[in-house]
């Protein structure tokens, strides 16, 4: 095998699925693991981040620690969940107390699955007590609280030093340690519940289906309030928070309930570069190379050249840098690399190789962005398209003048709002759309950073780009992301592909 083909191992997918077989190699904490990780008695957390960057890698890691600590711990997603028909009737009461009958069975059920070795004695008996059917709603829940309960571990059982070091994985262990200990063993009994990928419960283009997110989210908020062994998570995409949030048919009070649960799973520089590194180690591990930088193993040189200018970077900044903030996108990047790299017989990856997969990289990225928010906005990609003719980098003033065309390409709306060309708050409506998904952030100088700027990204401020903000918009230098920027380019050459003369062919007709 040569090295590439160890790496292709590590960066196949880049998913929690595909990951599984060697999760515990490669597990890398993010910073607001400790905070996730060590909730109070009766507590739930809400864990929101963007797609792909590593939500159900983090809820996994937690359920694959704790089954081998030996305490109780149940992971399920909405594919889970026991089906019956949901009410019709978008009344957050109905489909609240819906909701918690359906989950108390589905935790009911998934126990007799995931955790059948813990139903023993006085566990096993109120099992089948709660699984019976024909009991009184106010009995079956009462039955499936006392059967949670039996089976959940007391917390003078379960060593929280062992505990949080092994959640720590290769990071520091101090500040979970103590985290642990003050608040998850702090008293009681201990049971965790975790509900991945909660956005598949409904469909976030219907509004009313949105109330069907708040209910399960309520639900679980009750039961961690009826049964305090119960420390739940539940995973959200940022895209369906900030709709929950906004526009969830008079429901917008409920953030209130959860706001303060909430953790937003942010992946820095940092974080990122890390991930990416031990993926690279535990490959250079493989090829037998374990004593060298693990970049000099698979990449040709310690810069390359980006792919949409002749300025040089390093390889660990030209990945992070065109990843979004989202582990999966440098993971699937490096895996693009590869292919390029296989397709060419090059041995190693150069910029050659790193040119040709950011072509098929950032179309991809452009997909995504249209499958994420192609619901907000059917035009996203026309919208995007726009901008194959504009500087990569431009002040305020000139974006607002493009953003104030975009309505007169075709008939556009945002989240149901319909825009109108030359219009200050219709432009300001895209830009903000733009700033979400990521293709476009301001930039404004902060000299405390070593570049002397920083970028507002979506997740550090979600109202920087509005009307009231309108003179820090404008201090601001707007940049779209790099990886975006090679599809643009893309874009820009099939537009004068096309307006190029055909060519003649033939003699002269006499």
């Amino acid at each position: 095998m040569s090295a590439l083909d160890h790496l292709l191992k590590y960066v196949r997918t880049g998913t929690a699925e595909g990951d599984r077989p060697f999760l515990g190699e490669i597990f890398i904490a993010p910073t607001q693991f400790t905070q996730l990780c060590a909730i109070e008695p009766g507590g739930m957390r809400v864990l929101v981040g963007n797609k792909g960057i590593g939500k159900s890698a983090v809820v996994e890691w937690i359920d694959k620690v704790s089954k081998s600590k030996k305490l109780p711990c149940l992971l399920i997603r909405p594919d889970n969940i026991s089906s019956k028909d949901t009410p019709t009737s978008p009344d957050i009461g109905s489909l609240k107390r819906f909701y918690y009958e359906v989950l108390l069975r589905t935790v009911g059920a998934q126990i007799g699955l995931q955790l059948k070795g813990m139903l023993k004695g006085a566990a096993a008996k109120l099992h089948n007590e709660a699984r019976q059917q024909g009991l009184a709603e106010e009995d079956f829940i009462q039955k499936s609280l006392e059967f949670i309960s039996a089976i959940s571990l007391p917390v003078a059982k379960i060593n929280g030093v062992q505990f949080a070091k092994a959640l720590a994985g290769t990071n520091s262990p101090n500040s979970l340690i103590k985290a642990v200990n003050s608040q998850l063993l702090s008293s009681g009994n201990v049971f965790y519940l975790l509900i991945d990928d909660t956005d598949q419960l409904a469909a976030p283009d219907q509004p009313a289906h949105l109330n069907r997110i708040w209910a399960l989210l309520l639900a679980v908020r009750r039961l961690t309030g009826e049964c305090s062994a119960v420390r739940a998570i539940v995973s959200l995409r940022s895209s369906v928070w900030t709709r929950l949030t906004s526009e969830s048919q008079g429901q917008r009070d409920q953030t209130d309930h959860m706001r303060g649960l909430m953790i937003p799973l942010l992946a820095d520089d940092k974080l990122m570069q890390n991930i990416i590194r031990k993926r690279l180690e535990s490959a250079a591990k493989d090829a037998g190379q374990t004593r060298v930088d693990p970049y000099t193993v698979f990449f040709n040189g310690l810069t390359m050249t980006l792919p949409t200018s002749d300025e040089k970077r390093s390889w660990d900044s030209f990945i992070s840098k065109s990843a979004r903030e989202r582990p999966r996108d440098a993971i699937q990047l490096i895996k693009n690399m590869v292919d390029a790299a296989k397709q060419g017989n090059a041995p190693l990856i150069g910029s050659n190789e790193a040119g040709a997969a950011m072509r098929i990289y950032s179309s991809e990225r452009v997909d995504d962005v249209v499958n994420e928010f192609s619901l907000d906005c059917k035009n996203i990609r026309e919208i995007i398209n726009t901008f194959a003719d504009f500087d990569f980098e431009s002040d305020f003033e000139k974006l607002r003048r493009h953003l104030l065309t975009i309505p007169s390409i075709a008939s556009i709306q945002i989240r149901g709002a319909q825009l109108r060309p030359d219009v200050d708050d219709d432009a300001v409506a895209v830009l903000r759309l733009l700033h979400e998904t990521g293709f476009l952030n301001p930039r404004i100088v902060d000299n405390t950073m070593p570049r002397g700027f920083r970028h507002i990204l979506f997740h550090d401020d979600s109202n920087f780009v509005k009307l009231a903000n309108w003179n820090f918009m404008q201090g601001a230098r707007w940049e779209i992301h790099p990886a975006f920027r090679t599809y643009l380019i893309g874009v820009k050459q099939a537009q004068l592909a096309k307006l190029a003369p055909a060519k003649q062919t033939g003699g002269i007709k006499g």
